[in-house]
């Protein structure tokens, strides 16, 4: 069943108006989520309605890729994406 998990991203823009503007656009592609204002930092709480932790920060994680805002925010904690890190290209040259 599915209840609220909260997440914690960072704006990274220091409350410019490009993080309005990133939030706003997280907001629009997490439907069912709510976002609380940022604090001082750029952090805030984005409230998803998740079957556990792991399925809120997928959500969230999925909502900032398809709300193209993943240069402008990042993650306080980072779901469980195998190799996350990893650069998707080939090396130079190969």
């Amino acid at each position: 069943m599915a209840e609220p998990h909260r997440v914690g991203p960072l704006l990274l823009h220091q409350g410019s108006a490009r993080d309005q503007g990133t939030r706003a656009q997280l907001a629009a592609a997490l439907p069912g989520g709510e976002l609380s204002e940022p604090d001082g930092l750029g952090v805030f709480e984005a409230t998803v309605p998740a079957g556990d932790r792991e399925d809120a920060l997928q959500a969230v994680w999925n909502a900032i890729a398809a709300s193209g805002t993943d240069d402008h925010i990042v993650f306080l904690e980072h779901p469980e994406l195998p190799e996350h890190w990893r650069p998707r290209s080939g090396a130079p040259g190969g």
